[in-house]
């Protein structure tokens, strides 16, 4: 999936005209998705993964699987405050003309940050499932030595590496794609968003088309597939536990765990599932589009970009949902005192 996916729907440009959608319905469908549907899903997303992000924080982080929830708590969060760049949308659909210097250099930097929020928030909100998947995997597999292997040290090593690899695309992007530019119009000096000079000079250049199209095959179809792959191998070998204990005598055996699954590996497995399926839609829709409609399509484009953001946005509301209804301590905490 494009990391870097951000929708640029000019309203003073003349597009040609698509099949299915004309540009005052884009337009209406768009504001509907930008200004009302993910604002109003972003902020309960906000909300419950900052809450989540303090109770994880006071159980503190002995176990690895209470520092992945905690990344993901924090790549949920930048990716539902970047899904939500006010200033662009206020450059671009309200102040056409420009800002002047002095404001538009303040939005500029605005727009930087809840870009670089998106960016990384997307990125490492794709790959945490992954290593949430790899390490369920091991406990499971491999029960008596995952904890060789399974530290809460070497958990926070991976998930600062996941990270500091983010922020440097996210630097890389950053540097090539937009540039602060003051220009006369109409005998007044605005702000300009343009597209920086190292754009126009590696946008064809091999080095550009291959970090671009590793992001593209990591965050997509390498890590769908993975946490697609690693559930249905922790469902077979969960399934061929529960058997073999039905087949026990002792009731210690099946006491100590229901179903052969502990509540732990119920809520990871639950956040990798929604993550296959909002990332799976979100992905294949994506793709097909780009595929079949990527010269004619330009409307429904921008509405199905609005449906991506969505389905992500869903995603991370669900994660905070799940967490909270598989753990009481999160009940009965009390976030003030």
């Amino acid at each position: 999936m494009p990391a870097t996916t951000t929708v640029f729907l000019s309203l003073t440009v003349e597009i040609s005209s698509a099949k299915f959608l004309t540009e005052e319905l884009t337009w209406a469908i768009f504001r509907i998705f930008r200004f009302v549907i993910i604002p109003c899903i972003s902020v309960l997303g906000i909300l419950g993964n900052v809450t989540s992000i303090v109770i994880l924080t006071r159980q503190g982080f002995r176990k690895c699987s209470n520092i992945l929830l905690l990344s993901l708590a924090v790549s949920d969060v930048l990716l539902l405050i970047g899904a939500n760049n006010v200033p662009y949308f206020i450059y671009t659909f309200i102040y056409l003309g420009g800002f002047s210097g002095s404001i538009f250099s303040i939005c500029f930097i605005l727009y930087l940050i809840f870009d670089c929020a998106y960016i990384v928030g997307m990125l490492s909100a794709t790959l945490i499932p992954v290593l949430i998947t790899g390490e369920r995997m091991l406990s499971i597999l491999c029960p008596l030595t995952a904890h060789l292997f399974l530290t809460p040290r070497r958990t926070a090593v991976v998930v600062s590496y996941v990270f500091f690899v983010s922020a440097a695309y996210c630097l890389y992007h950053e540097m090539l794609c937009q540039q602060l530019q003051n220009d006369v119009l109409q005998n007044k000096t605005v702000g300009i968003s343009l597209h920086a000079d190292m754009f126009t000079n590696h946008i064809g250049s091999e080095l550009y088309q291959k970090i671009t199209r590793i992001a593209n095959f990591v965050t997509g179809i390498i890590s769908i597939s993975l946490v697609t792959a690693g559930c249905v191998v922790i469902g077979l070998k969960v399934v061929h536990i529960t058997k073999r204990r039905h087949l026990m005598i002792s009731h210690r055996a099946t006491a100590t765990t229901k179903h052969g699954m502990t509540k732990t590996t119920r809520t990871l497995m639950k956040i990798c599932l929604l993550y296959t399926v909002c990332y799976g839609w979100a992905f294949s829709l994506i793709y097909a589009l780009e595929v079949t409609l990527l010269e004619e399509g330009l409307h429904i484009m921008s509405v199905m970009f609005c449906v991506q953001d969505m389905l992500l946005c869903l995603n991370c509301v669900g994660d905070f949902l799940i967490y909270l209804n598989s753990t009481k301590s999160f009940r009965q905490t009390k976030i003030v005192g």
